[in-house]
């Protein structure tokens, strides 16, 4: 203690500003580059009818692997149209990074629709929305259930919008593009087993699916 109190006050601070670089160092996450393959603009169509993307594949990856694989909590819901018609499991994934990119995800699982009724009928929460569509919390073990399902489409919505100049650049340009009854522009990319929603006032979404 006497020996740092003789020290020149510069030299305390070049000490306190070298601890607390290592610090940085050691506490700092992991900053390995994603695989090209792995970036949402480089996802693969299959001959197969499956895609290939952002390290996952339709048909074949299940939610839980998908959790695994970008470390997010995840919450598994079923849904159905105010008719109770329409049925879908879907898995929510609030904050995922794919390199720089900062995303929500939504995966829609591949699930016989007797099984699905089943789970929908033993929900253990039901909420309706101000449109009358139903959603479900499943119970706990078909929650498990769920989440070993594949998935069939995968929507990506990043936190940050992008231009048109900036998605052509990334994705290239699209084979044709529709304006739906949503009112927005729909961009397909059948190559890419990709159809991305271009919303000029918010995010888009990024819709992957199987043939």
């Amino acid at each position: 203690m006497q020996s740092l109190k003789k020290m020149p006050p510069f030299l305390i601070v070049l000490l306190a500003g070298i601890v607390l670089f290592v610090l940085m160092l050691w506490m700092s996450p992991d900053r390995t580059p994603t695989p090209e393959e792995q970036l949402p603009w480089n996802a693969v169509a299959l001959e197969n009818g499956q895609v290939k993307v952002i390290g996952l594949t339709t048909l074949e990856t299940t939610a839980l692997q998908a959790q695994r694989f970008y470390k997010d909590d995840i919450t598994v819901k079923i849904f159905s149209k105010k008719d109770e018609s329409g049925k879908s499991a879907e898995v929510f994934f609030p904050s995922i990074h794919i390199g720089t990119i900062h995303a929500s995800m939504v995966l829609k699982l591949k699930v016989d629709p007797d099984k699905l009724q089943a789970i929908y009928d033993r929900g253990v929460k039901t909420s309706i929305n101000e449109s009358g569509n139903r959603e479900v919390t499943p119970s706990q073990e078909d929650d498990l259930f769920l989440k070993n399902q594949p998935f069939t489409l995968l929507t990506l919505i990043p936190r940050k919008s992008l231009s048109e100049e900036a998605i052509q650049k990334r994705f290239g340009a699209p084979q044709r593009i529709v304006k739906e009854s949503d009112g927005l522009d729909h961009w397909f990319y059948p190559k890419k087993g990709l159809e991305l929603i271009f919303d000029p006032k918010g995010p888009e979404a990024l819709q992957y699916y199987a043939m």
